[in-house]
């Protein structure tokens, strides 16, 4: 769950920020940069200009976020107030549900250590939402209760974490926002489900790292101007710079200390810059990767180093 991103226009977080998450990164707040979202920032805080806005966050700002209750009422307050209303406001109600969301997700998962009458290790799911253990009638009551309000148990090194079911944005939210915003959640939700990495490691394959990679190019050249565009240019570099750099258990150069150090290119980003190269030739991802994916391959390490660090001082990755 999500270096990255989408990640905090506003502050909020999918995932407990001291939690990692299986997925890529945490669900981000959507940029307040375009003229759709009636809101402006004003010494640091937002201002919203439409009173309906207004009158939403001021009912969210005082709803206790330790109780997971209060996910669905914000949830219910959106429906009362936003039901059929313009998709462009519909849209920047959610995202000051969204802060909310990630103050309750963050809130709750703090009171959890205070909670002793609940077995957290008991409700943990798979990554298709599915318990893992066999639930009691009253476990099963409070399980179904984290589920009615878009929260879930997950294990991260060897703790448990409280984390976002994002499928509850469909119930509630999906209806009214526009269909940028809705494909926008449904890749989102579609990408914390299939997982991203754990204990500094991938565990997707390198054919779903390239997909996401290029998914969220597209979609931020398709979309410049949406309320989410700086969030999903950034998803876009982020699974790009690890595409090229890897990760501390997922490194792209292995090193083979029983040929005497000798290096050579991980078959995973072998088969992933591959794949890119003959699926996805026309785009911004293969026209950076290609070139690096070349001098890899010639075993120069010092000009492939050096085109990363031109990357980053062009803000690439």
């Amino acid at each position: 769950m999500l270096k990255n991103s989408f990640l905090l226009a506003a502050g909020c977080v999918l995932l407990l920020m001291s939690c990692r998450s299986s997925a890529k990164k945490n669900h981000q707040s959507p940029s307040s940069k375009t003229a759709s979202i009636v809101v402006r920032k004003v010494k640091g805080k937002l201002i919203y200009n439409n009173p309906l806005l207004k009158e939403y966050n001021s009912f969210l700002m005082k709803l206790d976020t330790e109780k997971i209750e209060n996910s669905s009422k914000a949830a219910q307050k959106f429906t009362e107030l936003f039901k059929g209303k313009d998709q462009n406001l519909c849209d920047s109600a959610y995202f000051i549900f969204n802060n909310f969301y990630g103050r309750l997700t963050s809130g709750f998962d703090n009171y959890r250590f205070k909670d002793t009458t609940v077995k957290y290790d008991s409700l943990l799911t798979d990554s298709n939402r599915k318990y893992l253990s066999k639930l009691s009638g009253n476990l099963a009551y409070y399980a179904q209760k984290l589920k009615d309000n878009g929260l879930r148990v997950y294990m991260s090194e060897g703790d448990t974490c409280i984390g976002q079911d994002l499928d509850f944005f469909a119930k509630w939210f999906y209806d009214d926002i526009s269909p940028t915003m809705k494909e926008y959640l449904i890749q989102l939700n579609k990408d914390d489900k299939e997982g991203y990495a754990e204990d500094a490691g991938l565990t997707i394959s390198p054919y779903q790292l390239a997909d996401r990679t290029v998914w969220w190019e597209k979609f931020a050249s398709k979309h410049p101007n949406c309320i989410v565009s700086d969030n999903s240019e950034n998803n876009w570099k982020d699974y790009l710079g690890t595409i090229l750099q890897g990760m501390d258990n997922s490194p792209v150069i292995d090193y083979d200390e029983i040929h005497n150090g000798q290096k050579s290119l991980n078959d995973y980003y072998k088969l992933a810059y591959g794949y890119i190269q003959a699926s996805y030739p026309n785009t911004e991802t293969n026209k950076l990767v290609s070139p690096y994916f070349k001098l890899l391959l010639q075993k120069d390490s010092n000009k492939a180093d050096k085109l990363l660090k031109e990357y980053k001082k062009d803000g690439k990755i």
